[in-house]
């Protein structure tokens, strides 16, 4: 099976879908303790721009527990002027492009290099109901990523977010011996019906001290 026409048939089905509904789950744990979780139901409808979503997070970190839900409908074509919203955007990407080293071009190809890698290891299985199940196992993140993951990370802090949520992130973005399994289900309509990853590495303290770090995230669509 042509894994690039696989992946083609997928994007070009998704851009033509009007309405993206489903459930994403998300949990981290630090030496085996859930300090992590996040549970988001989300409809949302690209034609007229209503958005519904439904989070459920708990963090538990330090310490400190913290748990938050919120139900929230909008609609995008209000949010604001899309002239004024494009030149934000505009902005935004020319403030990223001066600050951050993540535009360069050996950075580009890294990421372009990793990608083709990740295809190539790609694993194919037919289903029996001519759906398709796609699987690969990642070992090894170029540094040039990492790095990139990096000063996004340290990009946010700067700007927002609470430090405890800051530190958080850090503690799971500088982590060694990566381990990334990704799993994804697609129907025989070439629609993407569930994507799940998985993580783990070990995280280094300063003290030298080494933890195991693993996260876990699934995501569901309903067509």
């Amino acid at each position: 099976m042509n894994k690039i026409k696989l992946m083609y048939d997928v994007v070009k089905t998704l851009k033509e879908k009007q309405v993206f509904k489903g459930t994403l789950k998300a949990e981290a744990k630090k030496d085996q303790v859930k300090v992590f979780s996040l549970i988001k139901d989300f409809e949302k409808n690209t034609v007229s721009g209503q958005v519904k979503s439904k989070i459920s997070t708990m963090l538990d970190y330090e310490g400190k527990s913290i748990k938050h839900e919120s139900s929230t409908e909008f609609n995008l074509q209000d949010c604001c002027d899309s002239k004024h919203h494009d030149f934000m955007r505009k902005m935004h990407g020319h403030h990223r492009h001066e600050g951050m080293k993540c535009c360069g071009v050996k950075s580009k190809l890294s990421k372009l290099a990793f990608i083709l890698n990740v295809l190539n290891n790609m694993q194919v299985e037919e289903l029996e109901d001519k759906g398709v199940l796609l699987s690969v196992h990642i070992d090894e993140v170029p540094e040039e990523l990492k790095n990139v993951l990096q000063e996004k990370i340290q990009h946010k802090e700067e700007q927002h977010g609470s430090e405890q949520q800051c530190c958080c992130m850090k503690d799971f973005c500088f982590t060694e011996d990566i381990n990334v399994f990704i799993k994804i289900q697609i129907n025989k309509d070439s629609e993407l019906e569930k994507a799940v990853v998985i993580v783990g590495g070990k995280q280094k303290n300063e003290s030298g001290e080494q933890k195991d770090i693993n996260i876990e995230a699934e995501l569901n669509l309903i067509w």
